[in-house]
């Protein structure tokens, strides 16, 4: 799904889904509302992983960021989206100080605009990249004011899924399966991952889950999956 021409996507999901997340970048990068219009969907956007960095210690890239974070929740605002974003990175360890400065700052200015055109955004979890921010459950004290989109193949693969689940009320998950040291998202039940577990969080903070695989196929075969835990 991740290289076919969005339009295609939309068109080829409908008997999957109501509900549809849009990687905001690639192939998948929204051209117009209209597009999105045209489909009787409810609609995620999530922002670009490397392309925008709300922790950089370089303030006109932090500044930078905050405004095309900002454009596109006047984009989503539109079509009632909500908006994922990931809470940026850090080049060296000895900046990490600094950068959760910088995050600090971008939260406040990122929650003001989301204000200012009236919807909800969240934050995302990070994998294994040792310059990524919120990676861990104890990172969330970075991101108080803001929900978690948790990514359990993150998790997973840092070794904190279980915390996770514990300390965090997430209203959204990520879900697909993976292996402890790989995040390749492999559809559920062919990694390693206890939805068990998965799926008595998301019933005790009535989240929802986002299938997070590559194919239309592993994307059918996971729902199928889940519906064995209750979930779908």
């Amino acid at each position: 799904m991740r290289e076919t021409p969005l339009d295609i996507a939309l068109e080829s999901i409908g008997s999957l889904t109501r509900g549809v997340e849009i990687v905001d970048g690639g192939v998948h990068r929204i051209p117009s509302v209209s597009l999105l219009e045209s489909f009787p969907y409810k609609y995620m956007i999530r922002l670009p992983q490397r392309d925008i960095n709300p922790s950089s210690i370089l303030e006109p890239i932090r500044q930078a960021a905050v405004a095309v974070i900002t454009e596109r929740f006047e984009f989503a605002s539109e079509i009632g989206a909500e908006v994922v974003v990931d809470p940026g990175y850090v080049t060296s360890s000895a900046d990490r100080p600094h950068a959760k400065r910088q995050l600090a700052r971008s939260c406040g200015d990122i929650i003001r605009a989301a204000d200012e055109f009236g919807i909800r955004f969240l934050f995302r979890n990070m994998g294994r990249g040792e310059g990524y921010m919120v990676r861990y459950p104890e990172d969330l004290n970075l991101i108080t004011q803001v929900p978690l989109a948790l990514d359990i193949g993150h998790a997973h693969v840092n070794g904190c899924l279980p915390g996770f689940l514990h300390e965090s009320a997430s209203r959204c998950l990520y879900l697909y399966d993976c292996r402890e040291f790989s995040e390749e998202h492999l559809e559920i039940g062919r990694g390693s991952i206890h939805f068990e577990q998965v799926a008595a969080s998301m019933f005790a903070n009535g989240a929802r889950g986002v299938i997070d695989v590559p194919t239309f196929r592993a994307a059918h075969n996971s729902l199928v999956a889940l519906r064995r835990f209750g979930i779908g």
